[in-house]
C-alpha cells in the first residue's frame, strides 16, 4: 500500500494510526507524483473537492495512469449540503473556501461543492464509468477508466 500526501503533517498522523508495515508513506504533490508501480485499487477521501475544475481531466488521467487494468477508483466526498459549513467565497475564478484552523489561522483553499449529477456527467465525459451513491452531505464512487482499445 501507498499513501501519498503533499502535508508532512498528515502523513506524520497517518503514521501513527497506522497498523501495518507495509505502507509506504510518500511526502510529494499529486498531481506531479509518478507512481512506481499501478495498483488494484486508488482510493482518496475528501480530495475531490479540492481540485480546480480545469484540472480535473488531468487528475483522472492520472488516476487511470495509477491503476492496473481492470483496476478502479473508490472515493468519498463533500456534497452540495457542505457548503453549509463552509466560509464559501464568492467572486473567485476557482470554487474555493476559507478554512479557520484550531489556532486561528485562515487559509483560501479550492473546494468545489458539485452535485452527484455534475460530478457524473464530468466523468462520463472524460470517458470513465461512474457509480455514485449519495447520502445526506457526502456521497460516494466508485469510477474505472475507458477500457484499452484492443490494438
Amino acid at each position: 500500500m501507498t499513501a501519498v500526501d503533499a502535508a508532512a503533517e498528515v502523513l506524520a498522523i497517518a503514521r501513527t494510526r497506522a497498523a501495518s508495515d507495509n505502507i509506504r508513506f510518500v511526502r510529494a504533490d499529486p498531481f506531479e507524483w509518478q507512481p512506481p508501480r499501478r495498483y488494484d485499487t486508488v482510493f482518496f477521501a475528501f480530495w475531490l473537492s479540492h481540485v480546480p475544475p480545469t484540472r480535473l481531466p488531468d487528475f483522472w488521467n492520472f488516476v487511470a495512469a495509477a491503476l492496473a487494468p481492470g483496476g478502479r477508483a473508490i472515493f468519498i466526498d463533500d456534497g452540495p449540503a457542505g457548503a453549509a459549513e463552509e466560509e464559501v467565497l464568492a467572486d473567485h475564478p476557482v470554487p474555493a473556501a476559507m478554512r479557520r484552523l484550531d489556532d486561528g489561522s485562515r487559509y483560501r483553499v479550492v473546494k468545489v461543492f458539485d452535485d452527484a449529477r455534475t460530478l457524473e456527467n464530468d466523468l462520463i465525459g472524460l470517458g470513465r464509468s461512474v457509480r455514485l451513491r449519495t447520502g445526506a452531505a457526502h456521497f460516494t464512487g466508485i469510477a474505472e477508466p475507458p477500457a484499452a482499445k484492443p490494438s
